[in-house]
């Protein structure tokens, strides 16, 4: 058995078993959770590359055999960047690519096996290891939402699928093609490798609330509360605390002359990250449950305590505050606010009393997502969603799992190491 006997057989089984791997990692999480799997491959791949020019023996000239490898890797690399920078997959899929193009440059057993196989075709772009993969995961891609299709088809049969939730015509056909339905008693924090098809509208509060509050608040409030406030805060806190003011000092105050002060506070206060500073996500992290750090800054001027803090805050907070608060709070308020809060409330009030205006209607929409998202950004919006699912029993929510790229593309190899590209090989045999 020579070397290229070997290199025929090592090759599709080290691309399997770790194509295999990777795709499994990406459909329970969404995300490749171990690197060494991308390693191992570009690692085998060198290692083998050099060996198989070392001993080629083949009928080829061997500057053509080295044409074709570096052809092929640097257009992986290309096309992984490509796709990536453009949004069309995540940073795994883009891995998996890059690692291909390393570990099979070549097609493992062409010149060994040419059954189904021209051999004496030409080399060209369009034929190589790494269009060929992409070109046959394509055409199991076509396949992905007629799958979805029936699977909503047949659900639809036996209860209506918008029952809960409000959308275009439009926004329902795109639902039934790239989403489908699931149960939110079976979601948990630690399983969201999945996103959310429906969403919540943010509501808006303009005006005045006297009163008691018990509940979550989640979003940002601007402008001034006088009263206590008892339980748990995460995100960050600019303004002032005004430990001398009369009770009354807003009391007679406008609404929007009130917004446009805390606005000026929050704009000569807010915080300024150094460059090499970690820029944490508070309200995330109050999501995940961690542990983190408290106030940043607090400084004492001529009675007034100035808060430039980001964190999270336990306990009891009693005074006049005027500035701007962003993130997530559990527990209960008692007194006054004025101003402007934005975002979603859940809770009770034995004797609270609103004036003023709201914004958002409280029922869930269909909402498709396109693109890339930062990911501590779609992670928060995910959790948080999550809690309003909860929060208001809602049975079942759309979501959509993304198309599983590294899946596809260990079908496309397994095609492409039957058929090589398989719409060429379609194309010859007409």
């Amino acid at each position: 058995m020579t070397f290229l006997d070997v290199y025929s057989i090592l090759v599709p089984i080290l691309t399997l078993l770790a194509l295999l791997y990777a795709a499994v990692q990406d459909l329970l999480f969404r995300e490749v959770r171990h690197e060494f799997v991308w390693l191992s491959m570009v690692g085998a791949g060198f290692v083998l590359d050099i060996l198989y020019l070392i001993f080629y023996d083949g009928p080829r000239v061997f500057s053509d055999v080295l044409a074709e490898m570096l052809l092929n890797i640097v257009l992986g690399f290309l096309l992984g960047f490509l796709l990536f920078y453009i949004g069309a997959w995540g940073g795994a899929d883009s891995k998996a690519l890059w690692s291909l193009a390393v570990l099979v440059p070549l097609h493992p057993f062409l010149e060994r096996t040419p059954f189904l196989f021209l051999p004496d075709s030409p080399l060209l772009i369009i034929d190589s290891s790494v269009v060929s993969i992409l070109l046959n995961s394509a055409l199991f891609a076509l396949f992905y939402p007629l799958i979805l299709l029936l699977y909503n088809s047949i659900r639809a049969l036996r209860s209506p699928p918008f029952l809960e939730v409000q959308g275009s015509f439009f926004d329902k056909a795109r639902c039934f093609l790239f989403g489908y339905q699931k149960a939110v008693h079976k979601i948990t924090p630690k399983k969201l490798h999945f996103d959310f098809l429906e969403a919540l509208p943010d509501r808006s509060f303009t005006g005045r609330f006297s009163g008691d509050f018990s509940g979550r608040l989640d979003g940002s409030f601007l402008g001034f509360f006088e009263g206590s406030l008892k339980g748990e805060f995460a995100g960050r806190i600019v303004g002032k605390v005004l430990s001398g003011a009369a009770p009354h000092t807003f009391a007679d105050k406008d609404v929007n002359a009130i917004i446009a002060e805390a606005q000026s506070i929050f704009q000569h206060l807010k915080l300024e990250k150094k460059d090499n500073e970690e820029d944490l996500d508070y309200v995330l992290r109050k999501y995940q449950t961690d542990l983190f750090g408290r106030d940043r800054a607090v400084d004492f001027v001529e009675g007034e305590k100035l808060i430039v803090s980001e964190g999270r805050s336990f306990g009891a907070f009693s005074g006049l505050f005027v500035g701007f608060l962003e993130g997530v709070f559990d527990g209960s308020i008692e007194g006054r606010l004025l101003g402007k809060l934005t975002g979603d409330f859940h809770g009770s009030s034995l004797q609270g009393k609103l004036i003023g205006t709201q914004t958002g209607e409280p029922s869930w929409k269909l909402k498709m997502r396109f693109g890339l998202e930062d990911e501590p950004l779609m992670e928060k919006r995910q959790l948080r969603t999550l809690w309003q699912l909860q929060t208001r029993n809602k049975k079942f929510v759309w979501i959509t799992p993304g198309i599983p790229f590294v899946l596809l593309m260990l079908l496309g190899f397994l095609l492409y190491l039957f058929f090589g590209n398989f719409l060429l090989f379609l194309f010859r045999l007409a």
